[in-house]
């Protein structure tokens, strides 16, 4: 899957300088994939008994498969597991 963001060439400028330039989408992936992994050991803990510290990605991800997993929403509106 494919996402685009738009920045300024001034946003660009300021990104380039801070951490070199051409770096920006290595930077957001990154970034993106460190959340990605929190919100997959979040949803671990919030939907299993299973302890996310302990298991492979490719596990995480085949635990996950069949739960419908809440909207941001949801989880914002409803104690889960008595975690909030």
């Amino acid at each position: 899957m494919n996402i685009t963001i738009t920045i300024t060439d001034d946003e660009k400028k300021v990104l380039d300088s801070w951490l070199g330039v051409d770096k920006i989408q290595e930077w957001l992936q990154h970034a993106l994939d460190n959340k990605i992994r929190q919100r997959i050991d979040a949803s671990i803990l919030e939907m299993t008994d299973r302890n996310p510290s302990k298991l492979s990605r490719e596990a995480k991800l085949a635990l996950l498969k069949d739960v419908i997993l809440p909207t941001r929403e949801k989880r914002d509106n409803t104690d889960l597991g008595g975690k909030k």
